[in-house]
């Protein structure tokens, strides 16, 4: 325990208290009636890709590789992860992409990029069996 508590205020050093963290959190946004995945892939390439591109140049590969983690494929998050339901990733999208611009994409785009990400091949989840056993699967939940 006291190894865990020294881990908490080793996070926090520099950190005000009751302040929220640059680059942490999500922004509360309105769900559009239809994502568009195709119009998704399009802004994801135009304006996420390319400020992930721009970062790539400026710091080593590895460095990048570290600090933005795949989208999908086999190193990405899993089907299970909340990251992989489309509201959870929608608010991410919204409050950190493109790369350094939060809060840029409209609620929209926020959302059409979520859609075409979400969808793309990613791991199972061995123990999605035994998620919502007494029902109340989440509308947005992949599997």
């Amino acid at each position: 325990m006291i190894g865990i508590l020294a881990y908490m205020q080793w996070l926090s050093r520099d950190v005000p208290t009751g302040k929220n963290v640059h680059g942490r959190g999500f922004l509360q946004i309105k769900q559009p009636l239809t994502p568009n995945p195709n119009r998704g892939a399009q802004i994801y390439t135009q304006n996420v890709l390319s400020a992930t591109a721009a970062r790539a140049r400026v710091c080593a590969p590895l460095q990048v590789a570290r600090f933005i983690p795949p989208l999908w494929g086999p190193e990405s998050f899993n089907i299970g992860a909340g990251m992989a339901r489309l509201n959870t990733a929608a608010a991410f999208v919204k409050a950190n992409m493109p790369l350094g611009q939060g809060g840029s994409l409209s609620d929209q785009d926020a959302y059409d990029v979520a859609e075409f990400f979400t969808r793309q091949p990613r791991p199972d989840f061995a123990g999605k069996l035994k998620d919502w056993p007494k029902g109340g699967k989440p509308e947005d939940a992949r599997y």
